[in-house]
């Protein structure tokens, strides 16, 4: 039910968002178009693994679900970054995916491995900003880093909660927190490219 509720929110929310910027834009309007494309992939990955029966396909989606986590972290830096200047914006939004790209990579090729490492290189790739968040903070709105730190620490939360296996409900409450973070940094980008 999280998960379809989340998926729904997404959708609802990333065609908003998109409709109030026209791709004629550029870079700012592409790049929220991967916001949107990431944050849906992944919430569609959870939502397909939570639901269904056990089995091969189960075991498939996930590998996907989790490979999923990392296109979402590129997805979510990928606007933001587009707020610096020009050299900046395209270094590091590549090294921000590069890095995604090896995270997604190990997820499908091997599955069920590291997973602790995957845990931390979702955490690190997350945080992977924080020696530039100064000038990033600069170039935005004065609404939007708090909301990008607020949606930082619950995603971070919720790692070492989905960790407490033993925990009554740990899966939901991963994912509640998961959707609240999510929430936190559509509110981010929104309120960073309005008009």
């Amino acid at each position: 039910m999280i998960h379809m509720a989340g998926l729904a929110l997404a959708l609802t929310a990333g065609f908003m968002l998109l409709s109030a910027h026209s791709l004629s834009e550029g870079w700012p309007s592409g790049a929220l178009g991967v916001y949107v494309a990431c944050m849906v992939v992944m919430l569609a990955a959870s939502a397909a693994y939570n639901l269904s029966a056990p089995g091969p396909a189960k075991a498939w989606l996930r590998r996907v679900d989790h490979a999923a986590i990392f296109a979402a972290i590129a997805g979510t830096y990928t606007p933001l970054l587009a707020r610096l200047p020009a050299p900046y914006a395209a270094l590091l939004s590549a090294g921000v995916w590069a890095l995604a790209l090896a995270g997604i990579t190990l997820k499908l090729a091997a599955p069920g491995r590291h997973e602790r490492l995957g845990l931390l290189c979702y955490i690190g790739l997350g945080w992977i900003g924080l020696p530039v968040f100064p000038m990033l903070a600069a170039a935005l709105r004065s609404t939007t880093p708090p909301l990008i730190g607020l949606g930082a620490v619950l995603y971070t939360v919720g790692a070492g909660v989905q960790l407490m296996t033993r925990l009554r409900y740990h899966n939901a409450v991963w994912h509640i927190l998961v959707l609240l973070a999510a929430g936190c940094h559509f509110l981010a980008i929104q309120t960073e490219f309005a008009p």
